[in-house]
C-alpha cells in the first residue's frame, strides 16, 4: 500500500470519526427520542432522550421488539400487517406522516405521543427511524383551554339570557312607564283646563271688575296683589290658552270670555259698565293680537278654538 493510497485511508477514517462525533452530539442534545428499528423490527438505536421518555436505559431495551414493548395492545395487530408491507417496499400507512398516538413507559404508563416515521435502505433492506416526543403537557394545556373555552361559552351565553331578560323587563318597565306618563300628563293638561278656565271665567273678570270699583288705594294695592299671586300660580301651566292669555290686559281677559260665551256687545257693556264704543274697541284690541286684524276670522270661533287646544 503505497503513501497516496494510506493518506486517503486516514483521510477518510477522520472524515466518519468527525460525522460519528457531530451524530452523537446530535442524537444526544436533541429532547426528542431517536429510535431505529432493524428489518425485523428490533431496536438498533435508543437515544438518551428515549431513555428519558420512556424509563428504559439503552442496555436494557436494545435488540429488543420495539412495538411490543412500547406499544399499547391496540396498535399490535395494525402494526404487524403493516410492517409486513414495509419490509418489503419501505413504504405504510404511517411512513413520512406525523401522528399522535399513545405509547407506553417502563413503569406501564400509558402517555401522548407525537411521532414521526421515516424509512431509510441499508444493505437492500429496509429500517424504520422514529422521532418521538412526549406531548402529555400539550395535551393537558389544550385540555385546560378547552375547558376555559367550555366556561367562557357557558358564562357569555348565561350573561346573554339575563341580559335579554333585563332586556324584557326594561322594555316592559318603559311601556308601563310611557303609559303612565301619558296618563299623567293627559290627567294635568285636563286639570290646567279646568283651573284656567275657572280662572278667566269665575274668578278674573269680577276681579277686575271688583277693582274698577274700588277707590281706597288700599283696597286697589290688596287686589291687585292678589291678581299677581293669581297669575303668578297659572304662570307654569304650559296650555296655548293660558300662554295666549298671558299677553292680555285683565279687562281684555274679561271681554275675550265673555265673547267667548256669546255675549252681545250690548250685553258685555251693560255688565261691565262701560259703553259699546269702549267694547268695539277691547274687540279691535283682542283681533289684533290674535293677530286677526283684516282676516275674516271669526273673533269667537277662534277663542273657542284655543280654548279646545
Amino acid at each position: 500500500m503505497n503513501d497516496i493510497t494510506q493518506k486517503k485511508l486516514k483521510n477518510l477514517e477522520a472524515a466518519r470519526n468527525l460525522a460519528e462525533q457531530k451524530y452523537h452530539l446530535i442524537t444526544s442534545a436533541t429532547i426528542d427520542a431517536i429510535i431505529m428499528i432493524t428489518p425485523q423490527g428490533k431496536i438498533s438505536f435508543w437515544n438518551p432522550a428515549a431513555e428519558k421518555i420512556f424509563g428504559y436505559k439503552k442496555h436494557e431495551i436494545m435488540g429488543k421488539d420495539l412495538h411490543l414493548i412500547v406499544a399499547p395492545g391496540k396498535y399490535h395487530a395494525p402494526y404487524k400487517k403493516g410492517f409486513e408491507t414495509f419490509k418489503l417496499t419501505g413504504k405504510g400507512p404511517l411512513i413520512g406522516r406525523l401522528l399522535e398516538l399513545t405509547a407506553i413507559k417502563k413503569n406501564g404508563t400509558e402517555f401522548p405521543i407525537g411521532l414521526s416515521l421515516s424509512a431509510a435502505k441499508v444493505d437492500n433492506a429496509w429500517i424504520s427511524i422514529g422521532i418521538v416526543r412526549d406531548i402529555t403537557q400539550r395535551k393537558i394545556d389544550e385540555k385546560a383551554l378547552q375547558n376555559a373555552h367550555m366556561i367562557l361559552e357557558k358564562t357569555v351565553a348565561q350573561r346573554t339570557v339575563e341580559l335579554k331578560a333585563a332586556n324584557a323587563e326594561l322594555s316592559e318597565a318603559n311601556v308601563a312607564l310611557k303609559i303612565l306618563l301619558k296618563k299623567s300628563s293627559e290627567q294635568g293638561n285636563e286639570i290646567e283646563k279646568k283651573v284656567l278656565n275657572n280662572l278667566d271665567n269665575i274668578v278674573l273678570p269680577y276681579l277686575e271688575e271688583l277693582l274698577s270699583r274700588l277707590k281706597n288705594e288700599n283696597d286697589r294695592s290688596l287686589c291687585l296683589t292678589i291678581q299677581k299671586n293669581l297669575e303668578l300660580l297659572t304662570s307654569s301651566f304650559g296650555r296655548t290658552l293660558s300662554l295666549t292669555y298671558r299677553s292680555l290686559t285683565p279687562r281684555e281677559i274679561q271681554v275675550a270670555d265673555l265673547i267667548r260665551h256669546g255675549r252681545s256687545t250690548k250685553e258685555m257693556a251693560q255688565l261691565l259698565g262701560v259703553s259699546g264704543f269702549t267694547i268695539e274697541t277691547y274687540r279691535g284690541n283682542l283681533r289684533k293680537k290674535f293677530d286677526l286684524k283684516n282676516k275674516k276670522m271669526n273673533l269667537r270661533a277662534f277663542l273657542n278654538s284655543i280654548r279646545n287646544d
